[in-house]
């Protein structure tokens, strides 16, 4: 997972809080989980929980 400093300097936006930095990581962690999982769907690889 990306820390907050990194995702800092991939924002390069001085204005968001760690608080806001924080929560759009891991909004972006969602995201790319629900991504990933459809990805694999439509491969039709199977992953076991």
């Amino acid at each position: 997972m990306l820390t907050i400093q990194q995702v800092k300097e991939l924002l390069n936006d001085p204005n968001y809080s760690d608080e806001e930095i924080a929560q759009i990581r891991d909004e972006f962690r969602s995201l790319a989980e629900i991504i990933f999982e459809k990805w694999q769907e439509e491969k039709g690889i199977k992953i076991d929980d």
